[in-house]
C-alpha cells in the first residue's frame, strides 16, 4: 500500500526456516561453551548444564570471556580476596620483631626446662635368703657352745626401672656389736674393694642383671663364735651299776624357735670296753646298732618347738680281759653324742642388708625373706 514501510520479518524467518534456527542455536551453544570454559568447567559439566536447560546458559554473554582462568582453589567471582587485601588496615609485623619473638620462645623453653623436677631415682627392693651350715660342740662341763658357720647369701632384685637394675652395696652386722665375719663374693655379681674412708673396711658392690628374675648366690661367709643358748638343748646321762650301763639322751627344742626342727639324726658312739653283743635299744623308734662302727643311730622326722624326746640304750662291760681294778674304774667310758637336724631359722647373729651404692642413685630397701640351717651338734 502507498505510504507504508515494509519491515523485514526476521523473527518469522527464524521460526519458519529450520536451518537458520538450528545454526542460531549452535552459535549460542558455542558461545556458552566458551564462557563456561573460562570457569574451568569440563565437557561433562557443560553437557549437564545444557541438559537442565538452565537460564544461566541462555543469559551468558560475551562479557564473561574476560574472566581469568584460575585454579579451583583460587576461584573468587565476588573479589572478596581483593577487598580483604586492599582494605585491610592491619600492617605486617616488622622484620626485627621475628628475632624478638624467637628470643622470647627460646627464653620460655629454657625457663620451662629449668622448672622441670629432677628425675626421681628408681626404687629397688632387695630380697635375701640365708642358708647356714653350722658345726658346734658343747662340753658337758660348760654351758656355752663353740660354733662355726659357713653361710650362703642369695639375693633377688625388684626394681621400678624397666631397663636395668642399679648396683647396691651389701652390708653385714652382728647383733652383739661384733663383726667377725669373712665374706667371699661371687665374682659373677659381686665386686669387692677397699673402703675409701680409710678404715680398712671392705665394700661389696653387687650388680644383678635385669634379665635375672630369681635368686642368685652373691657370696658366702664364714665365722665362729660362742653361743650360750642354742636353738636346741642336747643332754646325756650315763648310769652304771657294776658292769651294767644305761645311756639316755634327751633333745629339747626351744619354745622361742620360729619353726620346728626336722630330719633328726642322733648317733652315740660306744666305747671298746662295752661288750658289743650286750647292746640293746631301750627307747626311741628307728634305732639301729652297728657293731662294726660301734654306734647307735636314731632317726626322727621332726620335733615341734617347745617339745622334747628321749632315746636310750643299755649294755654291759666286757670284764673278761680286765683286772678287777680296771673293771671298777670309769676310765674310757665316754659316749660321744652327735646330733644333726635342719630348720627354717638362722643361728648366727649376723644381719644382712642392702644400701645405695656410691654413684648409683636409687631408693634401696631390703629384707630377709628366707632363713635355713643344717647343724651338726656334738656333745663331749
Amino acid at each position: 500500500m502507498p505510504g507504508m514501510v515494509m519491515v523485514p520479518k526476521t523473527t518469522n524467518t527464524m521460526v519458519t526456516n529450520p536451518t537458520y534456527a538450528r545454526k542460531r542455536m549452535q552459535q549460542e551453544q558455542s558461545s556458552a561453551r566458551q564462557s563456561l570454559n573460562a570457569y574451568s568447567l569440563g565437557e561433562e559439566s557443560f553437557d549437564s548444564i545444557l541438559a537442565m536447560d538452565s537460564p544461566f546458559v541462555k543469559k551468558v554473554d560475551t562479557a564473561t570471556n574476560s574472566i581469568k582462568q584460575v585454579e579451583d582453589d583460587d576461584f573468587d567471582p565476588f573479589h572478596i580476596g581483593d577487598a580483604a587485601t586492599f582494605n585491610s588496615t592491619t600492617s605486617p609485623l616488622p622484620t626485627t620483631g621475628s628475632s624478638t619473638i624467637a628470643a622470647a620462645d627460646a627464653l620460655s623453653t629454657v625457663s620451662d626446662a629449668s622448672s622441670l623436677p629432677a628425675l626421681v631415682p628408681p626404687k629397688m627392693l632387695v630380697k635375701f635368703k640365708v642358708h647356714e651350715e653350722v658345726s658346734s660342740m658343747m662340753s658337758l662341763t660348760e654351758g656355752t657352745s663353740h660354733v662355726y658357720f659357713h653361710g650362703t647369701i642369695q639375693a633377688q632384685v625388684v626394681s621400678s626401672d624397666a631397663l636395668k637394675n642399679a648396683p647396691f652395696t651389701l652390708q653385714s652386722s652382728a647383733g652383739d656389736g661384733s663383726n667377725n665375719i669373712e665374706f667371699t663374693g661371687n665374682k659373677l655379681y659381686t665386686k669387692t674393694s677397699l673402703s675409701k674412708e680409710g678404715d680398712k673396711r671392705m665394700v661389696h658392690v653387687v650388680k644383678i642383671p635385669k634379665e635375672i628374675v630369681g635368686f642368685v648366690t652373691v657370696g658366702t661367709y664364714t665365722s665362729s663364735c660362742k653361743i650360750e643358748h642354742m636353738p636346741l638343748l642336747l643332754e646325756q646321762k650315763v648310769v652304771r651299776n657294776k658292769s651294767k650301763l644305761q645311756i639316755a639322751i634327751q633333745v629339747r627344742s626351744k619354745l622361742t624357735n620360729p619353726d620346728e626342727l626336722t630330719k633328726f639324726t642322733i648317733m652315740v658312739s660306744i666305747p671298746p670296753r662295752v661288750n658289743s653283743n650286750s647292746i640293746v635299744i631301750v627307747s626311741g623308734e628307728g634305732g639301729k646298732w652297728d657293731r662294726y662302727k660301734r654306734c647307735i643311730t636314731w632317726e626322727i622326722e621332726h620335733l615341734p618347738k617347745g617339745q622334747s624326746f628321749m632315746v636310750s640304750a643299755k649294755g654291759a662291760l666286757d670284764d673278761t680281759s680286765e683286772s678287777p681294778e680296771a673293771a671298777a674304774s670309769n676310765e674310757g667310758l665316754d659316749f660321744p653324742v652327735m646330733l644333726r637336724c635342719t630348720s627354717n631359722d638362722q643361728i648366727s647373729p649376723f644381719c644382712f642388708g642392702a644400701v645405695q651404692a656410691s654413684g648409683y642413685p636409687a631408693s634401696v630397701s631390703s629384707s630377709i625373706v628366707g632363713k635355713s640351717f643344717r647343724i651338726i651338734h656334738r656333745l663331749q
